[in-house]
């Protein structure tokens, strides 16, 4: 019952709605010396069984669907298990429980490598009415 009470005291807002994010920063590899930023946009939207992840890009937009497979609570961290619809396995993880949410992680093998690859997206929150305030984080 303890374990319980937990989750539901640490369980982010967008698992019980929807939940808005965006993101003009990418940082790729970021836990390693050699970190790159990109100004990249991208809006991140949280609903209770699907991640949507809208990428502006020079031909468009690229919009990426990731089906939340399994929720885990590691470290009080919340680490989404996630799959696109190319059925490839993409892990998001949010760090741990704070006020405002600062950055997601997320994971994913190089379909040519192999090679697990790291990307922080840094994120600020957006209004989804007209009547909410944007509250903008930096860091």
């Amino acid at each position: 019952m303890k374990t319980l009470c937990l989750i539901f005291i640490i369980t982010p807002l967008f698992l019980l709605g929807q939940e808005v994010y965006y993101s003009p920063f990418t940082e790729t590899y970021p836990t390693i010396f050699t970190s790159k930023f990109e100004n990249i946009e991208r809006r991140i939207v949280f609903e209770p069984d699907e991640v949507t992840i809208v990428t502006e890009t020079q031909r468009g937009k690229d919009i990426e669907v990731l089906n939340i497979q399994e929720i885990k609570f590691v470290d009080n961290r919340l680490i989404l298990q996630c799959q696109n619809r190319s059925k490839r396995k993409v892990t998001i993880i949010l760090p741990e429980e704070q006020e405002q949410l600062f950055y997601i992680d997320y994971y994913y093998r190089s379909p040519k490598t192999n090679e697990e690859i790291q990307i922080r997206l840094h994120v600020e929150e957006m209004q989804i009415d007209q009547s909410d305030i944007i509250k903008i984080n930096v860091g």
